[in-house]
């Protein structure tokens, strides 16, 4: 061994004792990079509320100045007997901006539910997680399937006349106009029986999103209950019949207008003017109509979201490394890859069922949403806590391209076609984008050959028209998780925020009072 490596046995005892007086080094522990992303109920709520009222504003003044409605022969007047604010979400152009708000009205929705489920479960108890978990689940099952609200034909004619004057067009949704596939040429201001129908399907989705609200108002004032303790006796009085007057308000909406598509013919042919099969039915339908539930029946659902208190919401921490007491971990990459399998398997069935290929890919934004916010903090971890812009304006645009290809589901915006194309443009270098540290060292394959396979599956669907090249193209899309690297795992830490200084504290009946004094005065 070289003399240089080596050392008498004095010299090693000297090396190792430490001298009286002396100042040891301590070795500081790293603390991991985090990031900490704070949400609050009571943001979500009022953004929830804003972006239902602001696209109604927008596609009532559309429908106004740019849409062929009139009173004399809107469908949903005609069978109502009365003006109804879902008017202004059914006559293009004013769809495009209603199908756009209502999708990112439901998206807060969506965030505002999945917050809900993180503070229970931070608890950790196992039942009211399942219980939690069910209610929530089916409110966003519902909410997704309220979109299709909007694939309700009501103005088949509109269409037709749309498509001649632009050398034709695409049928939209055949699951639901294609039931009949007729179009009705009655006389201005009649309604066909297939009218009638489409009606009635477009309110039952309406119906079923109501009631779903109502289920999800019950669990949230529950969870909201649990710290009305520190309420003052105003604030409990106010918020308790707030919500009594809610509940009967989207309780007696949702009855009335279920009675109303179960009868065969239109409100306006038998309100008040006809026996109902049942009393029950007949007392309803007269509450109804003495409380003007039909009117503001609605309104509690923009409201009920804002009775957790102010200050209260969820804290969630994201770590590289795994620290004590964390919630797991996610590798963003592979949330990523699902959320194509999802978008490709719902495409498929979409295939299957509806030649058109009008698949609603709604839910997988939210998951494709989440998904890209991963890979934004992932990067953002990496890069110390500062936010790589050019990575999250790619994110945010590859997001809205998506969001925008829903559109699909409205006849006339033919136009979607150009979106969808630059939707696969972003996606294409989106991949590329994720393989950035391969191709700096030199490993360029998978970016290359997922790019070159994706161009001529596109190209030959484009040129071939054939129904099975469509399939490819979604094998191509999921394959996705092939071509992009996986990154680092996150570990995520989830807390409940507390309400930092409850207005009120509740002082027990047998609290000693605390001992006091009388200063003098000097």
């Amino acid at each position: 061994m070289p003399a240089m490596f080596c050392c008498s046995s004095d010299e090693h005892i000297e090396r190792n004792i430490v001298h009286p007086g002396a100042v040891v080094p301590v070795t500081p522990v790293r603390e991991p990079e985090k990031l900490v992303i704070n949400l609050y109920f009571r943001h979500f709520a009022w953004a929830y509320s804003a972006a239902f009222f602001l696209t109604l504003f927008v596609s009532g003044v559309v429908t106004f100045t740019a849409s062929p409605y009139t009173p004399e022969t809107d469908k949903i007047t005609l069978f109502y007997g009365m003006f109804n604010p879902c008017i202004w979400f059914d006559h293009y152009p004013a769809k495009i901006f209603a199908t756009t708000g209502m999708g990112i009205f439901l998206m807060l929705g969506c965030a505002y539910s999945g917050m809900v489920f993180v503070w229970v479960y931070v608890e950790k108890r196992m039942l009211r997680v399942m219980w939690s978990g069910a209610v929530i689940g089916s409110a966003l099952l519902i909410d997704f399937v309220f979109v299709n609200v909007f694939t309700t034909n009501l103005y088949p004619i509109e269409e037709a006349a749309f498509e001649a004057a632009h050398g034709g067009g695409r049928r939209l949704h055949g699951v639901h106009f294609g039931a009949n596939n007729t179009i009705s040429l009655l006389e201005e201001g009649d309604l066909s029986q297939a009218d009638i129908n489409v009606i009635k399907l477009h309110t039952a989705f309406y119906i079923l999103w109501v009631v779903g609200q109502l289920v999800l108002s019950l669990h949230l004032f529950k969870l909201a209950a649990e710290s009305m303790d520190s309420w003052s006796p105003a604030r409990k009085a106010w918020t308790i019949g707030g919500y009594l007057i809610g509940w009967y308000g989207m309780m007696m909406h949702a009855a009335a207008m279920l009675i109303i598509i179960m009868h065969p013919e239109p409100k306006v042919d038998w309100y008040f003017q006809k026996e109902l099969s049942s009393v029950m039915q007949h007392m309803l339908i007269y509450l109804d109509a003495k409380t003007f539930t039909s009117a503001w029946g609605w309104v509690p659902i923009m409201c009920f979201r804002l009775v957790m208190p102010k200050g209260t919401g969820i804290s969630l921490t994201f770590r590289l490394e795994r620290t004590e007491g964390d919630n797991g971990w996610v590798m963003p990459e592979h949330w990523m890859n699902r959320c194509m399998w999802a978008m490709a398997l719902v495409l498929a069935w979409a295939g299957i069922f509806d030649t058109d290929w009008d698949g609603n890919t709604h839910s997988c934004l939210v998951l494709l949403f989440v998904g890209l916010s991963l890979q934004v903090i992932q990067k953002m971890l990496l890069n110390r806590n500062r936010v790589p812009g050019l990575f999250a304006g790619h994110a945010i645009l590859f997001w809205f391209l998506m969001f925008g290809c829903v559109l699909v589901i409205l006849e006339k915006a033919t136009w979607i076609h150009y979106v969808f194309m630059l939707a696969q443009l972003v996606f294409v270098a989106w991949v590329w984008h994720m393989n950035i540290d391969e191709i700096a060292a030199g490993n360029w394959t998978n970016a290359v050959a997922y790019t070159i396979a994706g161009a001529v599956i596109i190209v030959a669907a484009v040129l071939s028209c054939q129904f099975w090249v469509f399939f490819i193209y979604l094998a191509w899309i999921s394959l996705y998780g092939v071509a992009v690297p996986d990154g680092p795992h996150i570990f995520i830490t989830a807390a409940r925020i507390e309400e930092v200084d409850p207005p009120y504290k509740q002082v027990p009946h047998n609290a000693v009072n605390p001992p006091y004094t009388i200063a003098r005065r000097s």
